[in-house]
């Protein structure tokens, strides 16, 4: 049973590693394209103004999901150092 919780343990670890790594990847090309945008939109205030009030709804379940993507990050980091602690105690019970 405790071989199979080790093995368990262990594909869940890698896999939220996997999914760690492709959040933190969303999350920098959000980030740059945000970038962009204000710079692209820096010396245009009047159409800026047009296009964030034309596109609200969207802009705000956009704003919206990158907070959950953001959530879903820290919730999966604490999760990876959860499984590491475990899988470090299972270690040193079996030594």
């Amino acid at each position: 049973m405790a071989n199979n919780l080790d093995k368990i343990i262990k594909q869940r670890l890698e896999n939220r590693l996997e999914w760690k790594n492709y959040l933190s990847w969303l999350l920098t090309h959000r980030d740059l394209y945000v970038t962009a945008k204000r710079e692209f939109y820096r010396d245009k205030p009047i159409l800026n103004f047009i296009t964030k009030l034309y596109f609200l709804p969207y802009n705000t379940m956009k704003h919206l999901i990158y907070l959950f993507d953001r959530h879903k990050l820290q919730m999966i980091e604490y999760e990876i150092k959860m499984l590491q602690n475990l899988k470090k105690d299972q270690n040193e019970k079996e030594l």
